[in-house]
């Protein structure tokens, strides 16, 4: 593989400090229903690849979390991020530049090809998610390219 299979953003990731307060000024800016917040369970056991689901950050298995709310502008969408105060690509982002877009996402077919081009090109991985019925990943490309970016896969690979 020499470069990315598509070139369509489907998502845009912007960290806020506070997601009650943006999915409010996001549905009164796009005359839209203020999203439903989600918020993660906090007693969730690490798991890891044999579970089927895990999540890979910086070198460990770990729970990472967030508050997501998701903000609909066809054909993409914004994900709005609230990060906890622990270890997250989100929260790394939030203590580097404060508010504002952390990534751009990419639907691909052929997710380890991908992940495999961005790493020849000296953009490794940060984060590596399987959830089974999909799988997205994050790349330290903000260096070179001014913004993270996402790879989604959907589908039992």
């Amino acid at each position: 593989m020499e470069h990315i299979s598509t070139n369509q953003i489907v998502k845009i990731g912007v960290v806020v400090d506070n997601i009650e307060q943006a999915v409010k000024h996001y549905a009164e800016l796009f005359q839209i229903e203020p999203p439903v917040i989600r918020i993660p369970k906090s007693d969730v056991p690490v798991q890891i690849p044999e579970d089927g689901a895990y999540t890979w950050y910086r070198g460990e298995y770990r729970n990472v979390r967030c508050k997501t709310a998701v903000i609909p502008l066809e054909p993409i969408y914004i994900e709005l991020i609230e990060p906890f105060d622990e270890p997250s690509p989100w929260n790394e982002f939030k203590e580097r530049h404060g508010q504002g877009v952390h990534y751009v996402a990419f639907h691909v077919e052929g997710f380890q090809e991908h992940i495999d081009l961005l790493e020849n090109k000296g953009m490794g991985l940060i984060q590596k998610t399987e959830k089974g019925h999909e799988r997205y990943a994050y790349f330290d490309t903000a260096s070179k390219l001014g913004v993270t970016l996402e790879f989604k896969e959907r589908g039992n690979q």
